[in-house]
């Protein structure tokens, strides 16, 4: 029975096949899309999986500063984790963890590798996180100074088919003890750990800190929960330790955080943070999207299903007539829906597999689902193949199962005219969710180029950003030097060292408080180490006093530039010739504020402008600022690369435009835009396949009436007005729904950004203009070329 379902339907799809040629596109090009973000948003969402504890491990963050100027650091004091495991019996575990991010570990041949997964770790951390041991002792891996636990790539890396186990690692110039290996740790963590070295072994370096409480940054510190415990009562616990060993002062400005381990990664604000992180917004925006498209592609389906069925009634009353039961009909209608849906997933599958991988890249994400690939896949495959079979495919057959034969065979039309109230509904349904689409993708762009082409108060023209590593005494002892000798250049107008620039995220906070001033006034404030030409360099501007002058020796250890708002943050009345007191012991007689510079992002449009305080401190310089003259770049280039040569003979120069690493704060939304706007192509070509498929079948119906109003004298742009009228009004109809829901959308989405508000009702226009043209250009050939037609032959029409 089920083998002539099959061939019936097949026949079908055959005998139709301009139908089932834009069902099979429309869904395949929904399944696809939907395969491809299902597959990221899935990946993403993944992250800490594997760990067996995930619903009781917590990390402790830690937030510092005053209102307006809070940070928040990954890190917290390397005392905290002790004093939880003797203090907060709701605790079963606290672990802390150190990473390395300049690790370098020395192979046989004395060359040195960096290793970017290195983390010094408490012994307890196997029991807190799923990390599994292959060799060693549980209990004593990480026991004693200089041990160290290494994966399995790891292991083979170094040590080919030899058994590493008690063998040695030179880490730097230290030799470090194998005493474990263990499974490589899954890519979907935060916490990708390659070697785990005893956290004893950071005293022994000389590298703990004598005051474990006035320290914070860098120990991760993670919290096992007791099974059934509560966190209700550790965060006062823990304010409570703060107080007491902080004093109140630290502790009026400071707050632990405690934060599942599932939101870990989704915290991108979080500084000091091991790995990488992920955005939810971009996550939500990419399922809307997918979940859009294959909504469409479905109405699409149920949309031509429909009026396919329909086509077919009298074949419905026949079966009905010779005693087919309405069980059989929905069987073989389902099925002939099933084939096509199935035959669509098929194609969609071997499209998704060819670009997976590409957009991974694209999008700079991890693929964390390598061995549940297969699996994965197949799920979402299954769970889309019946979704949209009984969506899509039951109701067209449960709709037209249930006519009644008599009525069918005594009605020629069954009312069918009047019975095309759902299938306007979905008609309107997509071009709806396509306007609303194509308005979020020019809002993206338009938000992007929005923040690119405002003033972000620096000049980012033909300036140079040269990676100088400052903070090596060997090259920071020639920073004079080098500076100096690229200025000899008559193109290279200013030369400035610095710790950080607009496009990098480093970032450095101090405590600062008016000279006289109680310490409760202090103000959390941005501080940049820079130097003389600076200013220049960036085309800052000076709105009061003046900038830092090779002809003030004062300048290099007494003054500081403020920007507007730190100004304002202090509560500075006459800024220029106030004095502050910042940490530091070279500055412990207090400095004085010699300028303020206009305001200027140092960050992207996303993040409001920060109070910032510039002084002068060698030794800090991480880049070079190198403004030059826009002719001749490329000798100016040679220049500089020789002179760098010259001077710093064993340092390679690393340099890119400041322009080029302001703009690459944007590439994700760049990103975002551009994949949106693939979708919405996707979903404006499956609604424009829909309508082209039901305007067809809704005008042959009435071919046989413009044969009758040719006879009568009608003209053919009437009648091609006549047949494409309703169909406007529907897109029309769609456009007055779209934009309130796309408004409002907007405004929530764009509520924390930098906005031009006079643009969105544009947008609307263009959005809702542009699907209009496209259904006006379906429309009105689909009808001129009916109303063109030899009345005879319309007449004869069946």
């Amino acid at each position: 029975m089920f083998r002539n379902y099959l061939k019936t339907a097949f026949s079908v799809l055959v005998k139709n096949r301009f139908f089932s040629l834009i069902n099979i596109t429309g869904l395949t090009l929904g399944i696809t899309a939907c395969l491809l973000i299902m597959m990221y948003v899935i990946n993403e969402l993944s992250y800490e999986n594997f760990q067996k504890k995930k619903d009781r491990i917590y990390r402790v963050a830690l937030e510092w500063g005053s209102e307006g100027s809070k940070m928040k650091f990954a890190g917290v004091m390397p005392a905290l984790a002790p004093a939880i495991n003797t203090q907060l019996p709701e605790v079963e575990l606290a672990v802390r963890l150190v990473k390395d991010f300049d690790a370098i570990i020395k192979d046989k041949n004395k060359q040195e590798i960096r290793e970017p997964d290195f983390f010094f770790a408490d012994s307890g951390v196997f029991k807190v996180f799923s990390f599994s041991l292959i060799e060693g002792n549980l209990k004593s891996v990480l026991a004693d100074p200089y041990s160290v636990v290494i994966s399995k790539t790891i292991a083979k890396k170094y040590f080919g088919s030899s058994d590493p186990l008690s063998q040695q690692l030179l880490y730097h110039d230290t030799p470090l003890k194998i005493t474990g290996i263990m499974e490589d740790v899954p890519e979907n963590t935060h916490l990708k750990c390659d070697f785990l070295v005893s956290y004893s072994s950071l005293k022994a370096l000389g590298r703990s800190t004598d005051q474990p409480w006035n320290s914070w940054g860098d120990d991760l510190t993670y919290i096992l929960l007791r099974k059934g415990g509560s966190l209700k009562n550790i965060t006062p616990k823990l304010a409570d330790l703060l107080k007491k060993n902080t004093g109140e002062w630290i502790s009026a400005r400071m707050k632990f955080i405690i934060q599942p381990l599932k939101d870990v990664y989704w915290d991108s604000e979080v500084r000091g943070r091991p790995g990488p992180t992920g955005n939810k917004a971009y996550v939500i925006i990419f399922f809307s999207a997918a979940v859009f498209v294959l909504l469409i592609a479905c109405f699409n389906f149920l949309n031509l299903s429909i009026s396919q069925y329909i086509g077919r009634i009298k074949e419905v009353a026949i079966r009905k007539t010779a005693g087919a039961d309405k069980k059989s009909l929905i069987f073989q209608f389902m099925t002939e829906s099933f084939v096509v849906i199935v035959i669509s997933t098929i194609i969609a599958v071997f499209i998704f597999d060819g670009f997976y991988i590409r957009l991974y890249s694209y999008l700079g994400a991890k693929f964390v689902l390598q061995n549940s690939y297969f699996t994965v896949l197949s799920l979402i495959v299954i769970s889309i193949v019946l979704i949209v079979g009984i969506i899509a495919g039951g109701y067209p057959a449960f709709y037209i199962s249930r006519f009644n034969p008599i009525e069918i065979l005594r009605k020629d039309s069954l009312g069918i005219r009047n019975k095309l109230t759902l299938r306007q509904i979905l008609i309107m349904l997509q071009f709806t969710i396509s306007i609303i689409l194509l308005a979020g993708t020019i809002i993206i762009f338009r938000q992007l180029s929005f923040m690119k082409n405002s003033k972000q108060g620096f000049d980012k023209e033909n300036v140079l950003i040269v990676n100088f590593p400052g903070q090596d005494q060997k090259i920071g002892d020639k920073y004079e030097v080098l500076r100096d000798e690229l200025l000899k250049n008559p193109n290279v107008r200013y030369v400035s060292g610095a710790y950080t620039l607009p496009g990098v995220n480093s970032m450095m906070n101090i405590s600062v408080t008016p000279f006289g001033a109680s310490s409760d006034k202090s103000v959390n404030i941005q501080a940049l180490p820079a130097d003389y030409g600076f200013v220049k360099s960036l085309g800052l501007e000076i709105t009061d006093g003046r900038d830092f002058d090779r002809q003030f020796s004062t300048d290099r250890l007494e003054s500081v530039l403020l920007n507007e708002t730190a100004v304002k943050s202090l509560g500075l009345v006459n800024p220029v010739g106030s004095k502050l007191m910042i940490p530091g012991e070279e500055f412990k007689k207090g400095v004085n504020v010699i300028g303020v510079v206009r305001d200027f992002h140092l960050q992207t449009f996303h993040k409001k402008i920060n109070p910032l305080l510039i002084f002068m401190k060698r030794g800090m310089y991480v880049f070079l600022t190198i403004r030059v003259n826009p002719g001749n770049i490329k000798g100016t280039l040679d220049y500089i690369m020789s002179t760098w040569k010259n001077i710093l003979p064993e340092t390679k120069l690393n340099y890119r435009y400041l322009k080029d690493a302001y703009f690459e704060l944007y590439d994700q939304e760049k990103k975002t835009g551009q994949i949106l706007s693939v979708f919405t192509l996707l979903a404006m070509i499956i609604s424009c396949l829909g309508l082209f498929g039901f305007a067809s079948f809704v005008v042959s119906k009435r071919i046989k009436e413009v044969g009758i109003r040719k006879v009568l004298g009608a003209r053919t742009q009437g009648i091609s007005m006549l047949l494409s009228g309703q169909f406007i009004i529907w897109i029309l109809a769609s456009s007055l729904v779209a934009c309130p829901i796309t408004y409002f959308l907007a405004v929530r989405w764009l509520q924390n950004f930098a906005f031009r508000t006079d643009l969105r009702i544009w947008i609307f226009a263009v959005a809702v203009c542009f699907e209009i043209f496209l259904a006006l250009l379906i429309i009105s050939w689909l009808s001129w070329k009916t109303a063109t037609r030899n009345p005879v032959e319309a007449l004869r029409y069946e």
